[in-house]
């Protein structure tokens, strides 16, 4: 019973709104038009069946190619988001190496300056020191007298505080 009045009272609400709604003229007019077009191709259809029958053919082919584009579609999609999720795990390991590279790179760099400082902080860096060997960092008098000699391109040193031109 109490569907009854659910039922009735949804077919009186509708009316209801269907008569507020062509209370409009460009409503009403509207729905004239359609209803008209409407009732025209029902007599049309029902007087050429066959031609009901291939436009239903070709609707129903046309759904049907939509569809198994849909499907490739989806087919792809899904084949490539697999592909990613394949790829996910070496992209971040790739990714893992890639910044540990350049941390080291970094620890290098910041290494090789200190070097660099030190050894231009040094009074009487000789020339056989290199930049990372730093054990020698105390100036005594021999090396300050070896630092007054220079090389003259043959390997050998001339004194260069005297002027006799005897070489060692």
């Amino acid at each position: 019973m109490s569907q009854n009045k659910l039922m009735t009272g949804l077919l009186v609400g509708a009316a209801v709104g269907i008569v507020i709604s062509l209370l409009d003229s460009n409503t009403r007019n509207d729905v004239i038009q359609k209803s008209k077009k409407a009732t025209s191709s029902a007599k049309y259809y029902a007087s050429n069946r066959d031609e009901l029958m291939n436009a239903f053919q070709q609707q129903t082919e046309r759904a049907q190619n939509l569809y198994s584009r849909i499907s490739e579609d989806a087919s792809y999609v899904g084949s490539k988001v697999n592909e990613l999720k394949e790829m996910s795990p070496q992209v971040k390991e790739m990714a893992l190496e890639t910044k540990e590279a350049f941390m080291d790179t970094k620890d290098a760099v910041l290494e090789t300056k200190d070097d660099v400082i030190s050894a231009v902080k040094e009074d009487n860096p000789s020339p056989t020191s290199s930049l990372t060997n730093n054990d020698d960092s105390s100036s005594s008098s021999s090396d300050k007298s070896a630092a007054s000699k220079s090389t003259n391109g043959t390997g050998r040193q001339s004194d260069t505080n005297s002027n006799s031109g005897n070489r060692l």
